[in-house]
């Protein structure tokens, strides 16, 4: 198993996040186009003349329809974009499991420690406290499982 497959995970795992974000702008987006008058388009416009004398001014409001279009087609290949992320990361999830359980095989501590940091997301800080409340004991820090990893890691 390649090692960097954990960082092929972490690396899907940020991918959805930000397609996430980005469906989530655009559904706001389309929300303001729809139901508010924000999504409206006005224009002042002269009614002619008669002679050099206006015959007033009105103003026109219309639905920006192009716009509109524009997201939701964006929408849409953004939806298309997390399905196939997510199915990609399915197959990345399982391949980082099976790194992390032949790890487990040989150093149960450095396979909860990868399973904490790579698997659950967590910050170092977290791993040290979940790794603590795990063992029972205070002997883990943020500066020492992330050593403990990078040692680890090295050695691979």
């Amino acid at each position: 198993m390649e090692k960097d497959i954990l960082q092929k995970y972490s690396d899907a795992k940020a991918r959805i996040r930000y397609l996430n974000k980005a469906i989530e702008k655009l559904n706001r987006q389309i929300e303001k186009l729809l139901h508010t008058k924000y999504g409206m388009a006005g224009d002042t416009v002269s009614r002619g003349r008669k002679g050099k004398k206006p015959l007033g001014v009105v103003k026109v409001y219309g639905f920006p329809v192009p716009e509109y279009n524009k997201a939701l087609r964006q929408l849409k290949q953004r939806m298309n974009m997390l399905r196939y992320q997510e199915a990609a990361m399915a197959s990345i999830a399982v391949q980082a499991e099976e790194f992390i359980k032949s790890v487990g095989e040989r150093n149960i501590e450095m396979c909860n420690i990868l399973s904490l940091y790579y698997l659950e997301g967590l910050t170092w800080a977290k791993v040290a406290d979940e790794m603590n409340v795990l063992y029972g004991r205070k002997s883990y820090s943020s500066e020492s499982c992330r050593k403990k990893h990078d040692r680890f890691m090295g050695n691979l």
